[in-house]
């Protein structure tokens, strides 16, 4: 436990207390509805309160003027109407013993006319948002005027809505970044020209929002370390916003991230997944910290104890934000406090829980089931009622560990059947491409986890119903995933599927033609796999692009990744 003790060290700002330095940070899962938090909104927060989170940071992006919209499922704080449903739940997380704060934001040119009220998005200047396709209008003096005012009652709401603090967006290419950056700002007011005057409309929007909450209420900001474009700002830029911000007394922490969002590769790199390494933008927020004498919170990719621990004690920062490693395990911190380290279930940096915010279904995490699912999933499994059952599962792939895993917990005899000399089952495919290694998460925890439990693992031996039926079981869990298809194509017997070629089960020739009928991660994970051993590699796909159902962080690298190894891509063409 000493090794961790930087984590479990009390911060104070100015009278809030918050008893570790675990932050969940502002984000959006897209559970709410209506603009209020939603009960399964409310079970995602109390679980991480629970598991011993510091700071539950909520409500990402919650709107502050009309012009903003819901497309992730933020909270509206635009009228008085969301103080009692704030009230509920910021009471219900103090239950737990976190602090809690509210991110406030207005999306500038990332916002959405025609999902919000068909009013026109407005931005310092009309730069048009090829992410989100938006063509803003440009502000005029009572646009700005109207958004500070915005943002002042918003913040207000969310003091008498019992949060412990606010912060303020700056960053993923929202307004005030917008203002800050020139490559977005191109204004020739006061509010447009050298960097000091681009600063001040985010100035202005502090000093109102201080006003309407008074000086002894917390308010923070969230800012880019780096806008990671050439045309951007730079980190000597990002350093002097944070210290003239800092020094102005308006803000009493900043919590920062790397990128701006200006088109699909720099957006990736908002939330990086596995093709990033963990922590990577920790420089950036080493260098604020260096230049100012608030505290400094981060809100990139720290998955494991041991970084996160590095981070505090080495002075990196204050606050460790750990989102998505809280989505993999709401319980991070408790089991590392008691002494469970081996128990926490680390996040793999899939990005699935971003993909399924993106495809409008709610974050869903590939490591948790239960995430997001709290009211009929619990995170701790109970114990079962009544008698011990015999349980035979078929296949230690992902979905036969957890059902062994849930069935041993719920107090159940669990044997487990699996064919090959591994559990694992596909994942070991999943984890050839070298950047992807992290994948291996996913059956690492369950296997350490069914072992603990005393689960009968029987490797190399399949579930034949021979098998099955000596072992007398009450229920059979049939998990034996599928196999490839290949049938369909005319000519079939000449072709293999990825996973003859990841294995290592047949030898490729030097000239190679992959198939993507799939969308997903295997077919370019094979091709550049190929790419990289010397193979002349040509991808067909019958979509508009490769690896068209991947999470659009992943597709936009492989499709990077491609152009540099010069691959080529066929696409909108069916092989038969």
């Amino acid at each position: 436990m000493a090794q961790y003790d930087a984590l479990f060290e009390p911060l104070r700002i100015k009278d809030l207390v918050i008893r570790n330095r675990f932050l969940s940070t502002s984000h959006q899962p897209a559970y709410n509805e209506g603009g209020r938090p939603s009960e399964r909104y409310i079970r995602y927060q109390i679980e991480k309160a629970k598991g011993g989170v510091g700071m539950a940071q909520c409500g990402g992006a919650t709107c502050v003027a009309p012009e903003n919209s819901f497309y992730y499922g933020q909270l509206d704080a635009t009228t008085d109407a969301i103080i009692p449903h704030l009230r509920d739940l910021s009471e219900r997380l103090h239950e737990q013993g976190a602090v809690c704060t509210i991110q406030l934001a207005h999306g500038g040119r990332r916002e959405r006319w025609d999902l919000a009220n068909w009013i026109a998005a407005v931005a310092p200047s009309p730069v048009r948002e090829p992410v989100h396709k938006s063509f803003p209008r440009e502000m005029e003096d009572w646009d700005i005027e109207r958004v500070i005012h915005a943002f002042a009652r918003a913040a207000w709401r969310c003091r008498e809505g019992g949060f412990d603090g606010v912060e303020v967006s700056c960053q993923a290419g929202t307004l005030i970044q917008g203002f800050w950056s020139p490559d977005t700002n191109r204004r020739t007011d006061e509010y447009g020209g050298d960097l000091d005057d681009r600063m001040r409309f985010g100035l202005d929007v502090f000093r109102a929002v201080r006003e309407a909450v008074g000086g002894d209420y917390v308010v923070g900001m969230r800012m880019p370390g780096d806008e990671l474009i050439k045309e951007g700002l730079s980190p000597d830029d990002c350093r002097r916003i944070a210290a003239t911000y800092a020094g102005s007394g308006l803000i009493d922490f900043v919590s920062v991230v790397g990128g701006i969002g200006k088109d699909h590769l720099n957006s990736a790199k908002l939330w990086p997944s596995l093709w990033l390494p963990n922590a990577a933008y920790l420089h950036l927020s080493s260098g604020i910290k260096a230049e100012i004498d608030i505290p400094v919170f981060h809100a990139t990719r720290i998955t494991d104890p041991v970084t996160a621990a590095r981070a505090v004690e080495e002075g990196h920062l204050d606050m460790v934000g750990m989102t998505r490693a809280f989505i993999a395990d709401p319980h991070f911190a408790r089991k590392l406090r008691e002494g469970r380290e081996d128990d926490i279930r680390l996040c793999t940096g899939a990005s699935y829980c971003l993909d399924t915010v993106l495809s409008g279904i709610g974050t869903k995490c590939i490591q948790n089931a239960a995430t997001g699912r709290e009211a009929v999933m619990p995170q701790i499994v109970p114990r079962a009622e009544g008698a011990k059952r015999r349980v035979v599962v078929a296949g230690a792939g992902p979905a036969g560990l957890e059902a062994a895993r849930v069935s041993a917990e719920r107090g159940h005899e669990v044997v487990l059947f699996e064919r090959a000399g591994r559990v694992g089952g596909q994942v070991h495919y999943a984890t050839k491409l070298g950047w992807r290694e992290s994948i291996a998460g996913v059956h690492q925890w369950l296997e350490k986890q069914v072992r603990k439990q005393g689960v009968d693992i029987r490797l190399g031996t399949e579930a034949t119903a021979e098998a099955v039926l000596a072992e007398n079981p009450d229920i059979v869990v049939v998990a034996t995933g599928g196999v490839p298809d290949l049938d369909w194509i005319d000519g079939w017997e000449h072709c293999v599927s990825t996973w003859d070629v990841l294995s290592g089960a047949v030898a490729v020739g030097a000239d190679v033609l992959v198939y993507d009928g799939t969308g997903q991660h295997a077919a370019v994970s094979c091709a550049e796999e190929l790419a990289a051993k010397g193979r002349q590699v040509r991808l067909v796909t019958p979509d508009t692009t490769l690896a068209m159902d991947l999470p659009y962080g992943d597709r936009v690298i492989f499709q990077k990744r491609f152009y540099e190894k010069e691959i080529p891509v066929i696409v909108d063409l069916q092989l038969t």
